[in-house]
Formats: C-alpha cells, sequence, structure tokens
C-alpha cells in the first residue's frame, strides 16, 4: 500500500516535514482538551485515585507507543497504519483495517467533532463577548481551515498546530503549578495509592484514561512527506506521548488535590469546566479566559491533525485501486488534493446533520463520535499490538530481550479499551456512537470483500 504512483505534471515533491512538524500533530489530537473536559470525567468515575488511573494508563499508552514506533521504523507510507497491519497480518488485513482507520478519523475530528466545536464557540461568543453567534458559523469557519491548511501541505497544517498547542499549554502547566503550591502541606501520595479511602472505581477509569491518549498515531500518516522518517517519526510517537502523559498526571494530581481527596469527584466531576473555575481562582478570570480559549483553538487544531491523517488514508487507498482512482490526485507540493476535498465533503455533511440535532443536544454529538472513534481506535490498536507480537514470533532470534517483556504487555491497553467500551454497555447518546461504530466494522467487512482486485501488496 505504500506504492508511490507519480500524477502527469506533478513530479513528487522532496519532503518538507521535520521532527517538529511530526510533534505538532501528534501532540495536536486533543492533550488539552482532555485536561479542561474529560480528566474531571476521570475523577468522577475513580474519585481520589484518578492521578493512579492516569498514570497507570499513562505508563502502558508509552509502551504502546514503542510497538507503534517499532512499525514506523521499518515501514510506512501515507496509509501507515495500513502498512503496519499489512506487514502483521497480510495486505488484505491492512486494507480493511486502514478503511476502518480512516471512518475513525472521520467519525471524530476530521467531520464529527465540528458540530461541538460551532457549539462551543457559540457559548464562547456569548459568555465573553455578549455577541449571538451561530453555532453553524464556528462549524464552517474549522472546517474551512482545515481544508486550506490540508490543502497547502503537511507542513503549513503541522506549523500551526504545533504553534496553537505552544501557546496553549501554558495557563493549563501554570494552573497545576499554582495549585500544588498553594496546598503546601495538603499533597501528598496517597492519591498513587490502590487503596485511598477516598478512591472509586479505578479500573473503569483506567479503561477510559486509556482512550485520552487516542491519535497520536497519526503521524505515521505523514511518512512520505517527512525526511527520514524512519527516525523521526518513531522519536516523535514516543517523545510526544510520553510528554502528554507527564501533563496528564501533573494536572489530574493538581485537580485532585485543589478540589481535595474526599471531594474530588463530586466537585470536579460534576463541573464542565472544572479546571478553567480552578484557574479563575488560583491565578484570575484571565487564566480561566485563556484556558477556556485555548480549548476551542485545540478543538480546531484536533479537527486539523485528523483532517491531515484522513485525507492520506483516503489517499493512499485510492492509489492501491481500493478508492476511486482520482481521489490519489495530488497538487504541486505533493499534498493528496482530491483527498481533501473528500473530507471536506465529509465536513460539510457532518454541518448539514447538525441542523436536524435539537439545539439543547447538539454538543452531545461529541460524545456520539467519540465513542464511534473509540469503538475503532481500539480494534485498530488491538491488531498492531497482537500483530507486533507475532512479527517478534516469526524473527525470535532477531528481537532483543526487553521487547518481549514490553510488546505482550502492551497488548493490555487495547484489550481493556475494547472490553471497557461494551461492558456494560453503554446508554443514551454513546450508544448510538457504538451502534453506528458497529456497522462501520461490517460496512469495512463487506467493502473490502466487494472490491477485491485493489493491488494492495504486503509492505
Amino acid at each position: 500500500m505504500s506504492i508511490r504512483i507519480k500524477e502527469p505534471g506533478h513530479p513528487p515533491a522532496a519532503p518538507q516535514v521535520g521532527l517538529w512538524q511530526l510533534v505538532g500533530q501528534c501532540f495536536s489530537i486533543g492533550p488539552l482538551i482532555d485536561v479542561a473536559l474529560f480528566l474531571g470525567i476521570v475523577a468522577s468515575v475513580a474519585g481520589a485515585t484518578a492521578p493512579l488511573a492516569v498514570l497507570l494508563a499513562a505508563a502502558g499508552m508509552v509502551v504502546f507507543a514503542m510497538v507503534v514506533a517499532f512499525y514506523a521504523s521499518e515501514t510506512g507510507g501515507a496509509g501507515a497504519i495500513g502498512d503496519y497491519i499489512g506487514r502483521a497480518w497480510g495486505a488484505r488485513a491492512g486494507v480493511a483495517v486502514l478503511g476502518l482507520y480512516v471512518l475513525s478519523l472521520l467519525f471524530s475530528g476530521a467531520a464529527g467533532f465540528t458540530i461541538a466545536v460551532g457549539e462551543l464557540g457559540s457559548r464562547f461568543f456569548h459568555l465573553y463577548l455578549g455577541q449571538a453567534v451561530p453555532w453553524w458559523a464556528g462549524t464552517g469557519a474549522v472546517i474551512a481551515v482545515a481544508w486550506v491548511l490540508n490543502r497547502c501541505g503537511a507542513r503549513a497544517a503541522t506549523k500551526v498546530q504545533l504553534g496553537i498547542i505552544a501557546l496553549s499549554v501554558i495557563p493549563f502547566v501554570l494552573t497545576a503549578v499554582a495549585a500544588i503550591l498553594q496546598a503546601g502541606s495538603g499533597n501528598t501520595w496517597q492519591v498513587f495509592s490502590w487503596n485511598n479511602p477516598h478512591g472509586g472505581d479505578l479500573f473503569g477509569a483506567l479503561l477510559f484514561c486509556i482512550l485520552l491518549f487516542g491519535g497520536f498515531e497519526t503521524a505515521g500518516s505523514l511518512a512520505e512527506e517527512t525526511r527520514n522518517p524512519r527516525r523521526y517519526i518513531p522519536l516523535a510517537l514516543v517523545g510526544t506521548v510520553a510528554g502528554v502523559a507527564l501533563l496528564l498526571v501533573l494536572c489530574s494530581y493538581a485537580g485532585t488535590i485543589f478540589y481535595g481527596p474526599a471531594n474530588v469527584a463530586k466537585d470536579w466531576g460534576s463541573a464542565m469546566d472544572g479546571y478553567a473555575r480552578m484557574a479563575d481562582q488560583l491565578l484570575g478570570s484571565w487564566a480561566g479566559f485563556w484556558i477556556r480559549l485555548a480549548v476551542l483553538v485545540d478543538f480546531t487544531a484536533t479537527c486539523i491533525g485528523f483532517s491531515v491523517a484522513a485525507a492520506r488514508g483516503i489517499f493512499a487507498l485510492a492509489r492501491s485501486g481500493f478508492l476511486p482512482a482520482r481521489w490519489a490526485s495530488t497538487n504541486r507540493q505533493g499534498t493528496p488534493r482530491a483527498a481533501s476535498d473528500v473530507v471536506l465533503a465529509c465536513g460539510l455533511l457532518a454541518l448539514a446533520a447538525g441542523f436536524l440535532i435539537p439545539p439543547g443536544q447538539r454538543y452531545e454529538s461529541l460524545f456520539v463520535t467519540a465513542t464511534a472513534q473509540a469503538v475503532l481506535l481500539v480494534v485498530v490498536y488491538s491488531g498492531l499490538a497482537l500483530g507486533a507480537v507475532r512479527i517478534m514470533w516469526q524473527s525470535k532470534s532477531e528481537q532483543p530481550a526487553w521487547r518481549w517483556i514490553l510488546f505482550p504487555a502492551a497488548t493490555l491497553a487495547p484489550s481493556l479499551a475494547l472490553y471497557g467500551t461494551f461492558v456494560p454497555f453503554p446508554a443514551a447518546p454513546e450508544r448510538f456512537g457504538l451502534l453506528a461504530a458497529s456497522g462501520a466494522v461490517v460496512a469495512a467487512g463487506l467493502w473490502i470483500l466487494w472490491k477485491p482486485k485493489g493491488h494492495a501488496r504486503r509492505p
């Protein structure tokens, strides 16, 4: 699937993406959203042991990032996930899983998250500027920005993402440090203890925490546009996941100490913008404003990142004969031109669907699309983790001892997340996302059977 086809009149552009642009692609996929919106949910489930749940999930995902880096160091094209799976399980499986992966990206930031971004933007303008800006204006703006940057090339898009994150992360770190300093003697290692008396469902929270890291692997889709991809992509993958892990553990600990171990499940868990409220109290209203703005901007960066990866996946499938050949066209920058337009069309369809959702429920579309993405991602992650073990088994003598410890351990994280997605079976609206993802799995299976004449091959 990594076969490169030249388009008449447009010779392949020289690779332009460097290490820091790859970091921007990896880091843009939601860490600030996770801190501002989702760590409170973790606290509501795990109580005072939320930092422990985040720490355990972080350790598991750092190991899993090493598995993905193992694949990236040896192979990778625009459809990197398909290349990875193809190496482990065969070309046909690689095509099917790449199809699922592209659908997961379209379910989320490349299309599905845009309605929630528009709704957040509308609330932000009303809160701080007193202006009534319709949700569809924000949604349309995000879709347009993602499309323009996608057409300009991965280097431009990833530079914008890196700049957004570099500025946005500042108030989150300052708020965490202020909470820890204010706590003084209230700081405690007990929040990292299994037997904390104010702990909750650690296992249930752990499953949710694993999904906080989803999306870091999108950097692999930029292999054909990257200088020295077999070195830079593994460095970006592992380094970024480790950095995100430190940020999430720091902020989870700070929030738990600020709200108090005995009260964190209720006080932080019931507040949608609990981290911004911390900033308001600790640093002043300017910090809360910055965090709320950062969440809105990070959502935009997430949509850009998923759009970039989705376009490369569509391009790879078209180039391999599994989607219309015209979708494999590129522009003078070597950017997938038609595939970017396909992602744009999906975003516009999502915008149109937003008008069918009752006004008070549009933000809930985030939970539907996130659930659908989560199901498809953990299927892909499971295939990657088990595939790495399979490759090791086929070449036992060539594997260093540390891989026999870490790679089998990496299968635990996606397996637990997959189990936790179905047990217990979620209620509405998340249930609709689960049903949509299940339908996507069936559709991908039928598609790969119906379209047997592509020229996919084992990388």
